[in-house]
């Protein structure tokens, strides 16, 4: 029971820090450029006390003949994480049976019943379509599912990535090994959370083929990307379901690698952006500030907007370019500057205390 008590505290602590959001200074830009003219802008990003408040969630459940014994437990726990969550957070939901080296389809293999969704209701209906049945032999096609679901998955450009896999079997790897597995989740900062049918080292944690003996798939690919292990799901009650993924989500949104990205489609800039922090921006933790820099090139007349944002925060920093006019960029106010200067060495104090106290 005591176990219990911590567990569903972690969903506490979760969602009372999901809602928070980053800030940025300044708050917006605005510059006029000419054609050719090459701008640095500084930018201060401030995390919120609560870590990330995007997060996508995939469900993917081996749906073969083996998990007719347990793949309501599967189920029960994948309605139980949703439904613990916040409402701000998205859901998919796949299936996948065989691999395609035994002949089954690609449909099959891999099967999605909902992309990345709000809404709960269309979530829980293709959990509910998803029965066991099929497989041919032991393995099963949970590599290529898992690479699928990387690859294809309508990921939110700011948001935290988890997959939640829930199987009995190791996987194939003659259509798809591990290493392109870790590679696919990794471009896409996907973690995995593994609720395995068995016991540690054996189930979905095996190994399979050629992988070396003593490998195992899912701890194997946890040790890359990120995330957890859980074994015999089949005993979990609902609300270990739900405390387990919260209390990985709760890990990883608690110290965020900070992935820069813009909303900038067109041909009449070149945007690219830089961490400039002397902390670097690996690792940050939640209410920690870091500087960065955003370099526009004007290639084109035309008025342009566009957005920076960070993986996994909901704010935005929002920018106006006008292309064709006289030169006449936002100066930084010398205010500005000084507080620039002030979060570097607020944070190289903060790191020094954090190694003296190591």
């Amino acid at each position: 029971m005591k176990q219990l008590s911590i567990l569903s505290g972690a969903v506490a602590l979760l969602l009372s820090g999901a809602a928070s959001a980053a800030t940025y200074a300044p708050p917006s830009v605005s510059a006029s450029m000419d054609v050719g003219q090459t701008l640095v802008f500084n930018g201060v990003v401030t995390l919120p006390s609560g870590g990330a408040s995007q997060v996508d969630v995939f469900f993917l459940i081996d749906d073969t003949g083996s998990m007719g014994g347990i793949i309501n437990n599967a189920k029960t726990g994948a309605a139980a994480i949703m439904n613990a969550l916040p409402a701000t957070y998205r859901y998919g939901v796949a299936s996948y049976d065989g691999d395609p080296i035994e002949g089954v389809s690609a449909a099959n293999a891999f099967n999605r019943r909902t992309d990345l969704t709000l809404n709960r209701t269309t979530v829980q209906n293709g959990l509910n379509a998803i029965s066991a049945g099929g497989g041919g032999d032991f393995p099963e096609a949970g590599y290529y599912a898992l690479k699928q679901t990387a690859d294809t998955s309508s990921w939110a450009a700011a948001s935290q990535r988890l997959i939640v896999q829930f199987g009995d079997a190791t996987s194939h790897n003659e259509t798809v090994n591990k290493g392109q597995v870790i590679s696919a989740m990794g471009a896409v900062g996907a973690k995995l959370i593994a609720f395995n049918s068995g016991a540690a080292g054996g189930a979905m944690d095996g190994s399979y083929g050629s992988e070396p003996a003593g490998s195992h798939q899912s701890t194997d690919i946890v040790a890359a990307v990120g995330g957890k292990v859980i074994n015999n799901f089949a005993s979990l009650s609902a609300a270990q379901f739900a405390a387990a993924v919260a209390a990985e989500i709760t890990a990883a949104t608690s110290f965020l690698d900070l992935v820069f990205g813009h909303t900038f489609a067109g041909s009449g800039l070149g945007v690219s952006i830089a961490c400039t922090d002397a902390l670097g921006c690996n690792n940050v933790e939640a209410g920690a500030a870091r500087s960065f820099a955003v370099t526009v090139n004007a290639l084109a007349s035309g008025s342009y907007n566009f957005d920076l944002f960070t993986r996994g925060l909901s704010d935005v920093q929002p920018y106006a370019i006008n292309v064709g006019g006289a030169i006449d960029p936002v100066p930084e106010p010398e205010t500005y500057a000084l507080m620039l200067a002030g979060l570097g060495a607020v944070g190289l104090a903060a790191r020094r205390r954090r190694a003296k106290a190591a």
